[in-house]
């Protein structure tokens, strides 16, 4: 049996799997039907698919095959608005919560949402120099001048343009010691 809260939860552990696992427990914990705790810990991995019952295992699929589903069908979205140079609804409302503080500059860096882009061809044939230039213009004009300094947290990734240039060196410790 599943309830409103339950799916809410079963479809939050499914579209995030890898949250920690103190803010999954806190989810499970609201769960209102015991028989869905099994599909909880079996969509974050915890246990294998294969121990659940038959109808704790139908659930479990439904789940993956949604969250599976979802993800195809944001991405073909993202694609198509990009293709006909067209703002997306997620974009035009994640601006508004942006907007209004609701969500932070991470989140939408992380969804890729910068406005406008340039023509397919004419963003191809400009230079790697010209891209940066570009893109650090952007994050100026949406951010602020002091942008960067929003990266001071180094979980948070780098914008795909900066990463080239802060590129992980390889270290041969047995060569070079600690």
């Amino acid at each position: 049996m599943t309830s409103a809260n339950d799916t809410t939860i079963l479809a939050v552990l499914s579209r995030y799997p890898n949250m920690p696992a103190e803010e999954a427990d806190s989810y499970i914990a609201k769960i209102e039907h015991e028989e869905n705790i099994p599909v909880c810990h079996a969509i974050l991995g915890r246990i294998p698919e294969h121990s659940l019952d038959e109808d704790a295992g139908r659930t479990f699929t439904e789940f993956q095959r949604w969250s599976q589903d979802r993800t195809r069908r944001f991405r073909n979205e993202q694609w198509s608005a990009r293709r006909r140079q067209k703002e997306t609804r997620t974009a035009l409302r994640m601006t508004e919560l942006h907007e209004r503080g609701v969500i932070d500059d991470a989140t939408m860096l992380m969804y890729g949402i910068s406005g406008e882009m340039p023509e397919r061809g004419m963003y191809m044939a400009m230079s790697p120099e010209e891209k940066e230039r570009m893109w650090r213009d952007r994050m100026e004009a949406r951010f602020g001048p002091n942008w960067l300094q929003r990266f001071s947290n180094r979980n948070l990734p780098l914008p795909l343009f900066m990463q080239r240039r802060f590129e992980h060196v390889p270290v041969n410790w047995l060569k070079e010691g600690f």
